[in-house]
């Protein structure tokens, strides 16, 4: 996701998804901080050795798209897969053994920023997208990246011309795109019924909240609207409001959990306070649970911080929201996530918004 100015958008380009970008000085390591120094090689191997598995799938080879729509053709089974992304690791937890996968993004770790952190532990190397040497030190045969983390097609190319086959994907940002990265990915690694059953349970998350809500009317919808700092280029905070309008995971959010999105701006962009109080009006806020501290360490506290500044604000008080009490905070590592965690944070906003209608 391409949002420099939000503070969750710094986590994902600094710490995380909804999630993609990795942090420069990250390298071959175990799970540790993001200041784990260095062990990787300081040159790039010319080729990478392919680890051929001993049966090889009647499904290979296989051809899959690129986020660029360009076709990637895998050759056999991947046993020595690297992911640079959170959301991507999600998806791919889900799909095949844990043993395939030889190398992660330090970010995934954290519990407060992933829901696969318990899995992400048993991975033992941590790669970043600034050091393609520790990549190809884990001699893969599939790495895949998120587009953002390679906007000029430098990381691929180098990786490709050491003998990997490189997979880039664009972030998702609505379940649709979810879903096709998950086929995708499924594809790609051997494993379409386990994708197709991914697929189908993100299905049956969403269809739940419909039907639940398929007595609302219209006019009985509440609005609502993510209520996030904007930051400038040194992480200060604007004094200003990001605006998480269309196209944005959390607009697919509000959607699918029967609620309309006030922000009627240029997602991203910088708004006042001043326009949510006098014509946003938002019927529910909701706020990020993370905590960054100076050292890009993550905590959770629920929102607390947050909603307590809010509810303070004598500028804020008369927003809907803030007179009826619905500021709430969604589970981070799910209203965060851009995999099939992102259904979980639809029946949790549903659930705050309509609690007579959710069970």
């Amino acid at each position: 996701m391409k949002k420099l100015t939000c503070s969750i958008l710094l986590l994902l380009c600094v710490v995380l998804t909804v999630t993609a970008c990795q942090p420069a000085d990250l390298t071959t390591a175990p799970p540790q901080p993001a200041t784990t120094e260095s062990t990787a090689p300081t040159t790039v191997p010319t080729t990478v050795p392919t680890t051929v598995p001993t049966t090889v799938s009647a499904a290979f080879p296989v051809t899959v798209l690129n986020g660029s729509g360009d076709e990637i053709t895998i050759e056999s089974e991947p046993r020595a897969i690297v992911i640079t992304n959170v959301w991507a690791a999600e998806i791919l937890f889900e799909l095949i053994d844990v043993d395939r996968i030889k190398g992660l993004s330090a970010w995934g770790d954290s519990p407060a920023i992933s829901a696969a952190a318990d899995r992400a532990a048993l991975v033992k190397q941590r790669v970043a997208t600034g050091q393609p040497e520790g990549i190809v030190a884990l001699a893969p045969d599939l790495v895949i990246i998120d587009s953002f983390s390679d906007f000029d097609g430098s990381l691929a190319k180098t990786l490709n011309d050491a003998g990997a086959v490189v997979l880039s994907l664009n972030s998702p940002t609505d379940f649709e795109q979810i879903k096709e990265a998950i086929a995708t990915l499924a594809t790609a690694v051997g494993a379409p019924e386990k994708g197709q059953a991914l697929i189908d349970s993100i299905d049956n998350k969403l269809k739940r909240v419909t039907d639940a809500l398929t007595g609302l009317a219209d006019e009985d919808r509440l609005s609502v609207m993510f209520y996030d700092s904007a930051l400038d280029a040194n992480g200060n905070d604007t004094g200003m409001l990001c605006a998480y309008g269309s196209g944005s995971p959390f607009d697919a959010i509000a959607r699918a959990a029967g609620l309309i999105n006030v922000v009627d701006v240029a997602t991203y962009s910088s708004v006042s306070k001043e326009k949510v109080v006098a014509e946003w009006k938002p019927d529910v806020l909701i706020v990020s649970s993370l905590v960054y501290g100076p050292d890009f360490s993550v905590t959770d506290d629920g929102g607390q911080a947050m909603i307590s500044a809010i509810k303070s604000s004598d500028l804020l008080r008369t927003v809907p929201a803030v007179e009826k009490d619905r500021v709430f905070a969604l589970t981070a590592s799910h209203a965060g996530s851009t995999s099939h965690y992102m259904a979980d944070a639809v029946y949790e906003l549903a659930k705050a918004a309509y609690p007579e209608l959710i069970d």
